[in-house]
């Protein structure tokens, strides 16, 4: 039944960017949204500035409103983190980066931490950038084995990475690093940019999806389902007839959104529990 994916929906902070982190969760309460994707970053957690990371008292706040995070994704698009940097310091402080959301992610008692390939300098040999991301995520991988958090691997646009932004870059990856704590996020975006199928990635991963972003856009954007041009109601079948079991974030990235998250987030939540009926 389509009906029993409902409880397996979740928001994302990250469109609330420019409120509080209590106004979020408020906003989650009127909402009737008990299930959110993580999303670090000012002004919420941020574990590189003191005062924004304090991972006590997000666990408390959670706690407090019923919460259940479902995934913890650090910013690693508009923040200058790169796992892949050609420049040597960076790339180390890089990792630190995402090995401290991997430590905070464990304190949190979430499972989860998305995590990118990061990218090369476009005019340089993509394969030494390929080489040190591989080897980054190893690092990564190697801690959150430690932590007992799984890593859930997702590709990005070509305008963000030159490394992993298609499917056959997102076998390479996959292929590459085998441990049952490197899994996949599969976005619905970049799928439908390429012009790939959904069950492409079912049928070749399995098992080995842990996470999902159901968005819609025109085909890029990122808006909130039900705003764009993406067949969500065949995403959903698709999740259905592959009997995938975790979690949907419906992650809304369009800027325009940050205005009036609430109604954005109402929008993509009106629209999936009108199809799952």
């Amino acid at each position: 039944m389509m009906s029993a994916l409902m409880d397996r929906f979740a928001a994302m902070n990250m469109v609330y960017q420019k409120y509080s982190l209590d106004y979020f969760f408020e906003s989650m309460k009127r909402l009737d949204v008990k299930n959110f994707e993580l999303w670090t970053g000012s002004p919420h957690l941020f574990c590189m500035t003191p005062s924004l990371a304090d991972v006590s008292a997000i666990r408390k706040k959670v706690k407090e409103y019923g919460m259940h995070i479902v995934c913890v994704t650090p910013e690693q698009v508009m923040y200058p983190y790169n796992i892949a940097s050609p420049d040597a310091q960076f790339r180390r402080e890089s990792i630190e980066y995402f090995i401290r959301y991997i430590h905070n992610t464990a304190e949190l008692g979430a499972d989860k931490l998305l995590c990118c390939a990061g990218w090369g300098n476009y005019d340089e040999d993509k394969e030494e950038a390929w080489k040190r991301s591989v080897e980054s995520l190893q690092i990564m991988t190697a801690c959150a084995e430690n932590e007992g958090v799984r890593l859930a691997f997702e590709i990005l646009g070509p305008q963000e990475s030159n490394l992993v932004h298609d499917f056959e870059g997102t076998r390479r990856m996959m292929s590459e690093i085998r441990s049952e704590n490197f899994t996949l996020c599969v976005d619905t975006v970049p799928v439908r940019v390429e012009g790939r199928r959904l069950e492409d990635y079912f049928e070749e991963f399995g098992s080995r999806i842990s996470h999902f972003h159901l968005t819609d856009g025109t085909p890029a954007g990122h808006v909130p389902c039900g705003t764009g041009e993406h067949p969500v109601s065949e995403y959903l079948d698709v999740l259905q007839r592959y009997g995938y079991s975790g979690y949907i974030t419906l992650e809304i990235g369009d800027t325009g959104c940050c205005i009036d998250p609430e109604k954005a987030t109402r929008t993509g939540f009106e629209t999936v529990r009108n199809l799952c009926r």
